[in-house]
C-alpha cells in the first residue's frame, strides 16, 4: 500500500461535519477524556458522579469547540493484494534444484511460500511456466537490490482500502419524551395532543461516551466510489456520482430494532469539491446528509434536529489508524468494555428487558464496532 498517497487521499475526502446550532455537547479528544474516568473490565467510570458533572457547563463532559483541537480518528483499512509478479523469484534450496540446470521446470500443487527475506516463491502445476533459477548466493549478496525491485513493485499496486471517520463525545443528551407518571407503574411515554403534551416531559437515553462514524471505499481511483453514514442504528449507502462531484443514495440498513427506519436524503454535497457535508444532530450527534428534522423512531416518534452551527472541518486534526500487522495503536483501541458508566436510574419495565432508562449503558469502541465495507 502506497501510505503517503493513502493519507493523502484520507484528508482529502475528510467530511465536514456541521454541529448543530445550540450544542451543548461538543466533541472531545480520548485522551482528556480518559484523564477524567476509571475503568473496570467492563465499562469506563466518570471519577466524579455524573449528575454533579452536568451541573457544572465547564466539565470535560461539554467538551470542546473542535476545530483544530479535538481530532477525528481515521481507522483505514487495507484492502491490496500485492502484486507477487513484480517481485524477484527467488528459489533457497540448492539440492531441489541442482545449478548443472539452466532452467527448472517445476510441477506441483499451486501454492505460495515466503522465504526468510520475504519474497515469495512460485509453485505452479502449469508445465508450460518455466521458473529460472537463481544462485542462492547470489541472491544474498543482491538482497539489497531485491528490496528496491520490490518497492518498486509495491508502488505499482492499485489502490484498494476503506477507511472510517470515527467522531468522539464524552456525553449524548436522550431525548425529552411526554410521559404519564403512574406511580408504582412507572411514567408511561404518550401521544401529544396538538404538540401539547397532556403528562409531563421526561428525558431518557442520555449516556456518557458516544462514537459516531461515516466511511469511504476506494478502489483504483483518487476518488471513493461509495459512502456509508451513520445515524443511531441506522445507516445509508451512497454512491459518488463524478460527474455532479455528489454523493448519491443508493440503500439504507437498520442494524439494530425494528422501530429505526429514517428517511435519509438523496445526494449529499461536497465542500472543496471533496469533503462529504454531513450535519450532527443536536445532543445525540447522529450523522445526517441534510440539515433539518429527521425522524429516526416510530414508537414512540423520536426526532433529530441539525442545521448549521459550528463548522468542523475535520482533516484539521486527524489520526490516522492504520489496521495493518505490526503497526502500533492506541491502548484504548485494545478496550473491549463500555465507554461509558452503567445504566441508572430506570424504568420499572427494565427488569423485563426493556431499557427504557435515564441513563442508559455507555456504547462500545471501535474494535468492537463491525465495519460497514468488507475487502
Amino acid at each position: 500500500m502506497n501510505r503517503i498517497r493513502v493519507k493523502g487521499l484520507v484528508r482529502d475526502w475528510a467530511p465536514l461535519v456541521w454541529l448543530a446550532p445550540g450544542e451543548l455537547f461538543l466533541p472531545l479528544g480520548v485522551p482528556e477524556f480518559l484523564d477524567n474516568m476509571q475503568s473496570d473490565v467492563d465499562y469506563l467510570h466518570t471519577k466524579i458522579d455524573v449528575e454533579i458533572l452536568l451541573r457544572n457547563r465547564s466539565s470535560f463532559l461539554y467538551g470542546r469547540k473542535p476545530t483544530g483541537t479535538v481530532p477525528i480518528y481515521a481507522v483505514i483499512k487495507n484492502c491490496a493484494i500485492p502484486d507477487v509478479s513484480a517481485d524477484v523469484i527467488k528459489i533457497r534450496n540448492e539440492r531441489n534444484f541442482p545449478k548443472k540446470r539452466d532452467e527448472t521446470l517445476i510441477s506441483s500443487k499451486n501454492m505460495l511460500q515466503i522465504d526468510d527475506f520475504g519474497s515469495t516463491m512460485i509453485f505452479t502445476n502449469d508445465l508450460s511456466q518455466k521458473i529460472w533459477k537463481t544462485d542462492v548466493k547470489q541472491n544474498l549478496e543482491k538482497h539489497d537490490d531485491f528490496e528496491k525491485k520490490k518497492k518498486k513493485g509495491n508502488r505499482s499496486q492499485k489502490l484498494h482500502f476503506h477507511v472510517t471517520y470515527w467522531m468522539f463525545y464524552p456525553f449524548s443528551e436522550g431525548k425529552a419524551v411526554c410521559v404519564l407518571d403512574l406511580g408504582f407503574f412507572g411514567s408511561w411515554p404518550i401521544p401529544t395532543v396538538g404538540g401539547i403534551c397532556l403528562g409531563m416531559f421526561k428525558e431518557y437515553g442520555n449516556h456518557v461516551g458516544d462514537w459516531e462514524h461515516m466511511s469511504l471505499y476506494f478502489k483504483d481511483t483518487n476518488h471513493p466510489s461509495t459512502m456509508y453514514v451513520s445515524a443511531h442504528d441506522a445507516g445509508a449507502f451512497y454512491r459518488y456520482d463524478l460527474r455532479s462531484g455528489t454523493f448519491v443514495y443508493e440503500s439504507q440498513e437498520t442494524r439494530k430494532g425494528i422501530f429505526q427506519k429514517p428517511i435519509f436524503p438523496e445526494k449529499v454535497f461536497t465542500a472543496d469539491g471533496s469533503h462529504p457535508i454531513l450535519f450532527s444532530a443536536r445532543g445525540s450527534h447522529g450523522l445526517w446528509t441534510a440539515p433539518g428534522k429527521h425522524k429516526f423512531v416510530r414508537l414512540p416518534r423520536l426526532y433529530d434536529e441539525s442545521g448549521f452551527g459550528i463548522a468542523w472541518p475535520t482533516w484539521k486534526k486527524m489520526e490516522l489508524l492504520l489496521k495493518e500487522e505490526n503497526t502500533i495503536l492506541p491502548s484504548w483501541m485494545t478496550f473491549r468494555g463500555k465507554w461509558g458508566n452503567p445504566k441508572s436510574n430506570c424504568h420499572p419495565l427494565a427488569r423485563f428487558g426493556f431499557n427504557i432508562c435515564e441513563f442508559v449503558d455507555g456504547p462500545t469502541g471501535i474494535p468492537m464496532k463491525q465495519s460497514s465495507f468488507r475487502c
